[in-house]
């Protein structure tokens, strides 16, 4: 139903091309920044795996899964939560996996000074952001890996790295309720 409202909603405007074109241009921008000056923090050895199709749940999964020592891929972390029918994965079975992997996890609704304390503490947190535009959510988990003084570090997709302004990041956070999850082993110390 939703679907079929936002497609109504793109043939209205094809028939205005300059509004079209506008609102094609802006649904794909995102300020990304890629360069490594003035990084105040970053944990450095967070696995990276490049996501396939709609499994960016799986790949942050598999990557905090990883970075506290337990070897995992994230083909195998998709088989056991990923829903074909919404083509994604929900919370709920982010934070249920890694319980039955035997992590300590806690989701909660985040803050900036909350992250970046993790961050300094050499905890990473997938966080899920919202980057749709009007009346569409397009929901996607990232694992944040640093922050710079203007901006946050993800592991999202294909980019590894990515560094994103921090007034573009609380954006798509907010509108995914600044979900958080923090993924940590049983009795470890934090300093890993």
């Amino acid at each position: 139903m939703l679907r079929k409202g936002f497609f109504e909603f793109l043939k209205s405007y094809s028939k205005k091309p300059f509004l079209f074109i506008l609102f094609i241009f802006f649904s794909c921008t995102t300020t990304v920044y890629h360069s490594k000056e003035g990084i105040t923090h970053q944990i450095e050895d967070i696995p990276f795996y490049a996501q396939e199709d709609y499994h960016c749940g799986p790949a942050s999964l598999a990557s905090v899964i990883n970075y506290w020592g337990i070897n995992i891929k994230p083909q195998d972390v998709a088989k056991e939560i990923f829903l074909k029918s919404v083509k994604g994965t929900l919370t709920i079975d982010m934070v249920l996996y890694a319980q039955k992997m035997g992590f300590e996890t806690t989701q909660y609704e985040g803050d900036l000074e909350d992250l970046k304390t993790k961050i300094k503490n050499n905890l990473p947190l997938i966080v899920l952001v919202d980057t749709g535009y009007l009346f569409t959510h397009v929901y996607h988990f990232m694992v944040v890996t640093g922050f710079t003084d203007d901006g946050v570090i993800v592991n999202s997709g294909k980019f590894k790295g990515k560094i994103i302004k921090n007034e573009d990041f609380l954006n798509i956070w907010k509108k995914a309720g600044y979900w958080t999850l923090l993924i940590v082993r049983n009795n470890i110390d934090e300093n890993k």
